[in-house]
């Protein structure tokens, strides 16, 4: 039986929806990492894809509240996603 490997994109989703205390901290530095390291290659279109499914609509909030210090270009990609098929929490 094989195994199915979710994307770096969608991992960064699930690591942001359903955040515990213990691990809320050191899974927002991680995705910073990321985002830095690789936010020229992340496809877009799977956050796309998630939240137009209604899916992570507080996860991807949390990505752009990230990204906006981190890469201003990504995070006006990810707000141009949620004023199209989502919407802004708090």
């Amino acid at each position: 039986m094989p195994f199915t490997i979710a994307n770096i994109e969608l991992a960064i989703l699930e690591a942001l929806y359903n955040q515990s205390v213990v691990n809320k901290n050191y899974a927002e530095e991680l995705i910073k990492k990321i985002i830095r390291k690789n936010a020229k290659h992340l496809n877009t279109k799977v956050w796309e894809d998630c939240i137009k499914n209604n899916k992570h609509h507080s996860a991807i909030n949390k990505l752009y509240k990230i990204t906006q210090t981190i890469d201003p270009t990504l995070a006006e990609t990810i707000k141009t996603l949620i004023k199209k098929y989502s919407y802004f929490i708090g």
